[in-house]
């Protein structure tokens, strides 16, 4: 039978080559699932390996690095990704010990525990024999050494090679907490430590080690009265064993010692006392240091200076970025500095800087720091009633309300459409009432006493109480007074549309700031929400309705044509039935009835109203029908695909569109180019393969990114690997004529095939 698996003709002789081999017949094939797939060979169930190379009984696991500890003829071996055989299948048992860190690589290993007649010797993922089953245990210490047991003593070998770097001659052995790259060795049942090298650093001798800073040079060793010295990482002895207990300091150079219940700091580098035994407790706390005595705390900075005094009762710390830090910091830092310290004494709160400068006074309840956006900033509090402050300590909004924007999502502030000044205003409220405040004056320019407040261009707000509503500017002017059921619509710098029910009949009104009539029409739909969106870009959607181009739409009379001007003179579009909203001087436009086309400012056609209809594709994008055909157009008129298509779709969140042709699909890029000719039945998108399904004439295959073949549509049936841990598509159970069989990434034929798919039940 004649298979043509690829159009290339390189993979054509793949091809060639792979019916050279004489395929293995199987009573069924399963599809692959990671590595592994079923197969019915000579009547038994086995699995074969993605390789095609190798069939076993049954996985017994699967360890990083893809490596399978499995049995085969009721004896267990180990397979490497590549199907390759890396421990024979002769041994009792296989355990694989790896571990396969992304993020640092250098960290990687893979250690294959072979045991065989009670005693465990080890393999690497090539191969290669690391020690012969002689140990009585064999673990892991580091990515670079393992421990080996023998005659109930403890040695390690190294990593890669299996070299004996320390032969068994110790109780213990085990990674060291207190040094990178050591071991902590255990022998009369005293520890030590020594280098993975096999270096004796400070020789077994004393009860044990705390390493409180991994990173820094210090650490502590305990002896058997209770008592604890300060040491080195070269295992040197710094201070004598005469403390109850030594912890971090505040710098690498200082630590804290305790003796009797007291805490002073204790100088690295000549083991002396710096700052006497006076506190009952210390902490590190990010770059400085807590100290209590009693229930009272105060700070040192990272020389031992307390430049907070211990007269305080709270302290917490923050980073420039506004985040809360508890403990040492971490290495590498991930704060910003510099930093900050709210303090409370009793029932008041300061803030002060690192060095202990005071920044605002006791003269607060408490206060907060809030991260918002890309600002910080400080909430100081009198019992409920609040303010807003920045780190230099000055009062950006006076501690007089009850509650602030940036606290919490204020329902009934909204400044969405505030432009560039947005950050100078922030809404404030007072018994459940909104006002506004402005940040940079310092001035309460809207007072707190309306329901719900609204931005509808830089330069006017709408205010709500209750059921009246009133307009004002930012710099908090009331334009139009505050009147129950009112309608007013800032649509410009100076202009608002009123609807007016006082007069006879409700009219709609097109007025300056000054109150002076520019337009009326009593026939007026208007409504701030309700516009034309197809040419605005998505971010300004949610806005209300301006001025654009210096025109705003009249809805009304039964005319969907006409326009007001900035001076209230009625423009209509006498050449058009239908006109939509403009944007950045385009607008939609129709002349009879599903006609639509994009015209400018000017009333020129900028394209041709012979459209059905237009409908947004994604953001930048408009979908333009006629007829039976598609094409899709730039929101500034421009021809992106023209109208050739029969339909035309956005994968995903992909920059790829499927267009369909005379019945066929293909598939363009983001430059319009033809990625996949339009001569497929289906074509489907993998994103996290980054691949083509298609379907052509009843068959089926796989295309690259490129929109290269990779399995020509030859199949009549396909199912890919449903490896879940690395999205691998192969190998693929395909179908051709009667047969079922294999393919690998090159389209090349696993020596395996049947007349028949496995089932549920089998």
């Amino acid at each position: 039978m004649k298979r043509s698996l690829l159009v290339t003709p390189s993979l054509l002789l793949l091809t060639a080559a792979a019916f050279a081999q004489t395929p293995v017949t199987a009573g069924y094939l399963d599809r692959f699932e990671g590595d592994y797939a079923r197969v019915l060979v000579n009547g038994q169930q086995q699995l074969l390996h993605r390789s095609g190379k190798l069939l076993i009984d049954k996985i017994e696991a699967i360890g990083d690095f893809r490596i399978t500890a499995a049995v085969k003829n009721g004896a267990y071996g180990a397979v490497n990704n590549k199907g390759a055989v890396i421990a024979p299948f002769k041994y009792d048992a296989v355990r694989i010990l790896a571990d396969q860190n992304k993020e640092h690589p250098e960290d990687n290993y893979c250690l294959v525990l072979v045991k065989l007649q009670g005693k465990f010797g080890a393999v690497d993922s090539l191969g290669n024999v690391l020690c012969q089953p002689e140990y009585s245990a064999i673990d892991i210490i580091s990515p670079r050494v393992f421990a080996i047991k023998k005659n109930g003593l403890y040695g390690w070998c190294d990593m890669k090679t299996g070299k004996v770097i320390q032969e068994p001659v110790y109780e213990e052995v085990s990674a060291s907490y207190v040094r990178e790259k050591a071991l902590e060795i255990r022998s009369k049942g005293k520890a030590g430590i020594a280098l993975e090298d096999g270096t004796v650093l400070v020789p077994p001798q004393y009860e044990r080690f705390i390493g409180w800073n991994f990173d820094g040079e210090l650490f502590s060793y305990y002896t058997a009265n209770g008592k604890c010295g300060l040491m080195s990482k070269q295992g040197k002895v710094l201070s004598p064993a005469i403390y109850d207990d030594i912890k971090q300091g505040p710098s690498e150079d200082l630590v804290a010692v305790t003796v009797q219940g007291k805490t002073g700091l204790l100088q690295a580098a000549d083991g002396k006392l710096k700052v006497p035994l006076q506190y009952t407790k210390a902490a590190c706390l990010g770059p400085l240091f807590q100290v209590w005595k009693g229930n009272l705390t105060g700070i040192l900075d990272s020389s031992g200076k307390e430049v907070i005094p211990v007269v305080n009762t709270e302290i917490k710390l923050y980073d420039a970025a506004g985040h809360s830090i508890y403990g040492a910091l971490p290495n590498p830092v991930r704060y910003t500095p510099p930093y900050y310290c709210v303090v409370k004494k009793g029932n008041t709160a300061a803030l002060f800087s690192e060095s202990g400068k005071q920044i605002m006074p006791f003269d607060y309840t408490e206060i907060g720091v809030l991260p918002d956006r890309d600002k910080v900033f400080v909430i100081p509090m009198k019992g409920r009633q609040c303010g807003l402050a920045d780190f230099s300590g000055k009062l950006r909004v006076p501690v007089q309300f009850d509650g602030v924007a940036i606290q919490y999502a204020m329902q009934g502030y909204d400044d969405d459409a505030a432009g560039d000044e947005k950050d100078h205003f922030i809404g404030v409220m007072k018994g459940g009432r909104i006002g506004l405040f402005n940040m940079t004056t310092g001035q309460l320019v809207i007072p707190a006493k309306y329901t719900d407040i609204r931005w509808q261009n830089p330069y006017m707000l709408c205010l709500k109480q209750n059921d009246s509503t009133c307009l004002a500017d930012k710099t908090g002017k009331i334009i139009r007074a505050l009147e129950q059921y009112g309608s007013f619509d800032a649509v410009s710098a100076n202009l608002i549309v009123e609807r007016n029910y006082k007069m006879e009949p409700a009219t709609t009104l097109l007025i300056n700031k000054q109150g002076k009539v520019l337009y009326q029409n009593k026939n007026w739909n208007f409504s701030a929400s309700s516009y034309n969106r197809l040419l605005v870009p998505e971010l300004s959607k949610t806005r209300p309705l301006q001025f654009n181009s210096g025109l705003l739409k009249v809805r009304g009379d039964g005319r969907e044509n006409q326009f007001v001007d900035t001076t209230g003179a009625l423009v209509v579009f006498d050449e058009y039935k239908y006109v939509g909203d403009f944007w950045n001087g385009l607008a939609l436009a129709a002349k009879e009835e599903r006609q639509f086309g994009i015209i400018n400012r000017d009333k020129k056609v900028v394209y041709p109203l012979v459209l059905d209809d237009m409908s947004p594709l994604g953001d930048d994008l408009l979908l333009a029908k006629q007829g039976d055909k598609r094409g899709l157009l730039r929101k500034d008129g421009t021809v992106f695909l023209p109208l050739e298509y029969e339909n035309i779709t956005q994968l995903y969140d992909t920059t790829f569109y499927v267009v369909t042709r005379q019945g066929k699909q293909g598939v363009l890029n983001a430059e319009g180019k033809e990625l996949i000719p339009a001569a497929y039945d289906e074509i489907r998108y993998y994103k996290t393969l980054q691949l083509f399904e298609v379907a052509k004439d009843g068959k089926k295959g796989w295309l690259a990114i490129d929109g290269k073949a990779i399995i020509a549509p030859v199949y009549d049936d396909m199912e890919q690997n449903q490896d879940w841990d690395s999205n691998s598509l192969f190998p693929l159970l395909v179908k051709q004529g009667e047969w079922y069989f294999y393919l690998d990434e090159q389209g090349k034929e696993l020596p395996y095939r049947s007349k028949k798919r496995k089932g549920y039940d089998e």
